[in-house]
């Protein structure tokens, strides 16, 4: 076989291998080669196939490339980040094609869409100055943070598109956190939210080579990461019979804003799950505070003064409270006749959440 010969491939097979970064890659080679395919991708860090047609859009020392019709309008770039303001001339599926795009670096980015071009210009010149007010800018229609994740209009070749964002290339084969499955993971509220798993990667961290260990760093559709390294808290597989638990967290959630003061989640076969928010029986309850209170103790002694109350779930109430201490003192209470808040009277109770301690 003569050298011509050997650059032919009248007989080849497909497998796939992952580059030294994780890169997934497909790849067709002589079935007698994907052994030495895969031993060579090992020493690759990534790899990067040039489409024709794409755009390279100019980030300061660098370009970022794009399969998009793209004409930067503006662009401002400091330190690691930058902001820039962009036309999508071709975007796909009603996608909009008036963004600013703003990078910092480890942060992520976040684009923000606009009616108009001289609206988002517009809104770029007075960036640095009118951050917190961006909503209320003439044109502006919503913003996307796409924390670890490319937006759509920075895809790529044949890279598919999941909503705002390009579908990642970081894909691990985790037996746990898998593509497409979904979890329960804490917010730094401590309040679950289920997302959807799009990725993961297995890191190396340690300061010193024998203290060195490989961590998970798990990708969500959101954008967000959960780092196994730095929380303490594993993200808890979601089953697909217990989906509606999402549905009720995201209207109990609403209710704690005070959006709405109850909810239903209807089941198959006709139940219902009714979930309501009953205000304080003032009755029953007490609020914390200072009061005059009115006792007669046996067999005939009648007691006045004033005393700081505080709720508890055993005794939420002031005579409650009274009673229970007079048993601890071997005194027996004929009566408790007045009750009265010193001081101004709480004319509403904030809700304070489920939470917390509502008395």
């Amino acid at each position: 076989m003569n050298a011509d010969e050997g650059r032919k491939f009248n007989c080849y097979t497909y497998s796939e291998a992952k580059t030294g970064a994780g890169q997934l890659l497909e790849f067709t080679c002589r079935p007698e080669d994907v052994e030495k395919v895969k031993e060579f991708l090992k020493i690759v860090r990534t790899i990067d196939v040039p489409v024709t047609g794409t755009v390279n859009i100019s980030h300061g020392g660098y370009g970022k490339y794009t399969r998009f019709d793209i004409v930067q309008h503006k662009y401002a770039g400091g330190g690691i980040g930058y902001i820039e303001v962009l036309e999508i001339k071709n975007p796909p599926d009603g996608r909009h094609g008036i963004v600013l795009h703003e990078y910092s670096g480890p942060g992520g980015s976040i684009f923000y869409e606009f009616k108009t071009l001289k609206e988002a210009e517009g809104t770029w010149e007075k960036f640095f100055n009118g951050r917190k007010e961006l909503g209320q800018c003439s044109g502006f229609i919503r913003s996307v943070p796409c924390g670890w994740m490319d937006p759509w209009f920075y895809a790529v070749g044949d890279q598919l598109l999941m909503g705002d964002f390009a579908f990642p290339d970081v894909m691990g084969d985790h037996p746990v956190y898998r593509f497409g499955r979904k979890f329960v993971v804490q917010e730094y509220d401590d309040l679950p939210v289920v997302k959807t798993c799009v990725g993961s990667v297995m890191v190396e961290r340690g300061y010193y080579e024998r203290e060195k260990k490989k961590y998970t760093q798990v990708f969500w559709d959101d954008g967000t990461v959960w780092d196994e390294y730095c929380s303490t808290k594993k993200p808890e597989p979601l089953a697909e019979n217990e989906l509606w638990i999402h549905e009720a967290t995201e209207k109990f959630q609403k209710l704690l804003a005070g959006r709405t003061d109850s909810f239903t989640i209807d089941f198959m076969g006709g139940g219902k799950f009714i979930g309501k928010y009953k205000p304080r029986d003032k009755k029953s309850h007490h609020l914390a505070g200072e009061y005059k209170v009115k006792l007669t103790l046996a067999p005939n002694q009648v007691k006045k003064g004033s005393f700081y109350f505080i709720p508890t779930p055993e005794a939420p109430t002031i005579e409650e409270n009274i009673r229970k201490q007079a048993e601890k003192a071997g005194k027996e209470i004929v009566s408790i006749d007045l009750i009265m808040k010193v001081g101004r009277r709480d004319t509403k109770k904030k809700w304070a959440g489920v939470y917390k301690n509502p008395y």
